[in-house]
């Protein structure tokens, strides 16, 4: 396991033992997709500098517990994890467990990790990570709460980081209520900072997410003698396969937080993107939690995902 003393540097090989990769710190919620999309960034050539961690779809004791049984699970025992933010900025924060199940990990049954969280908090993590790689990506899968404690708190971090890939937002129809989507939705006072921060920014939003749908025979074919990894992602995909079917009578997944680590991967999973900007709703009314389109060029979004190449790298991960 390795140690982050108070003031001293963090260090971890690369990914499957390689130098040469895109390096990227993810911050995580981690329920069901995030820890596929962990799956994904270190089978694919990733270089995963730290994860750090955010209460979310779990609170951030148990989304902890969750990144260190993934990567237990992965054999990544190399990769370290830093503990964040344990509740929005403003308002009372709200649970998505009826999708990831009572743990946030569908229940799966994932062993205990034999290593820990280190004692550095995530925002500071985030920091000492990006000083000694300058020009990281930051691939952020849940709500922003720990990345604008990390720019509040350390101003030159804005110019450290190289990108944040963020899965987030919506353009037209939300997910968790008619306007919003559940990770800006949870802490959008954090959104919007980030928003009002330098750092190049990516949004990967909810709508495009949903035009990437994978019948349930679709992932059991393509997962089908593929090996452990493979039949650990169809296991953790029964929770949200029963919520699809009971809610749409359809058993079937979308991917939401694959998908941003897939653009990190290889950006033509992007079939379109525009260039534009954002702005969060942040008044205490229906609208709280949007993620509203307007004018500016702040940012690239997302608007299309294309399918074949997200399943190229969904399968490679097996």
């Amino acid at each position: 396991m390795n140690k982050i003393k108070k003031g001293g540097k963090i260090s971890n090989t690369a990914s499957n033992g390689k130098n040469h990769g895109k390096k990227v710190i993810i911050d995580t919620d981690c329920g069901i997709d995030d820890a596929i999309a962990i799956m994904m960034a270190v089978r694919n050539g990733l270089v995963v500098r730290g994860i750090t961690t955010v209460s979310g779809n779990t609170e951030v004791e148990q989304v902890t517990v969750n990144v260190l049984r993934v990567l237990h699970f992965l054999e990544r025992s190399d990769i370290p994890v830093f503990k964040g933010a344990h509740k929005p900025f403003v308002k009372t924060s709200v649970s998505s467990a009826k999708i990831h199940g009572s743990d946030g990990l569908g229940d799966v049954g994932l062993p205990e990790a034999p290593f820990e969280a280190q004692i550095t908090s995530a925002p500071i993590a985030m920091y000492e990570i990006a000083k000694e790689n300058p020009g990281i990506t930051l691939i952020t899968l849940g709500p922003l709460t720990n990345v604008a404690m990390a720019l509040n708190l350390h101003p030159e971090l804005e110019s450290l980081i190289g990108r944040i890939i963020s899965m987030g937002g919506a353009l037209y129809k939300g997910n968790v209520t008619r306007f919003a989507e559940f990770n800006f939705y949870f802490d959008p006072e954090a959104a919007q900072f980030v928003f009002d921060s330098k750092v190049p920014l990516t949004i990967v939003p909810w709508d495009p997410i949903l035009q990437n749908i994978i019948l349930e025979k679709d992932l059991l074919k393509m997962a089908k003698n593929a090996g452990r990894i493979a039949e650990m992602i169809v296991a953790l995909e029964q929770t949200p396969l029963a919520f699809m079917e009971e809610f749409y009578g359809v058993r079937a997944s979308v991917f939401p937080d694959p998908v941003a680590v897939a653009y990190a991967i290889d950006e033509k999973v992007a079939k379109s993107k525009i260039i534009g900007n954002m702005k969060m709703e942040l008044n205490n009314n229906t609208m709280r939690g949007a993620s509203v389109l307007t004018e500016g060029e702040r940012m690239e979004i997302v608007t299309e995902v294309d399918p074949e190449v997200f399943k190229k790298i969904f399968v490679q991960t097996f």
